[in-house]
């Protein structure tokens, strides 16, 4: 049996709950799934996110958007 890599996102925001901060963390098993999810994420919710692999290495980290 082949085992599925795993795939997490980390969605944080040091500013909410009166700046006590938050972590979200989704797992996926599909990188481009995880990725396009990623982008959603931090475009909604203006909140940066961090992929990374099964052995927690980073495969990409999306700033939080801009606020002009």
């Amino acid at each position: 049996m082949n085992k599925v890599p795993l795939i997490i996102l980390t969605v944080s925001n040091p500013a909410a709950f009166s700046g006590k901060g938050s972590v979200i963390v989704l797992e996926y098993t599909d990188e481009r799934a995880a990725m396009k999810a990623a982008q959603k994420i931090a475009s909604e919710t203006g909140r940066s996110v961090t992929v990374r692999d099964e052995n927690s290495r980073v495969i990409e980290m999306i700033p939080a958007p801009e606020i002009h």
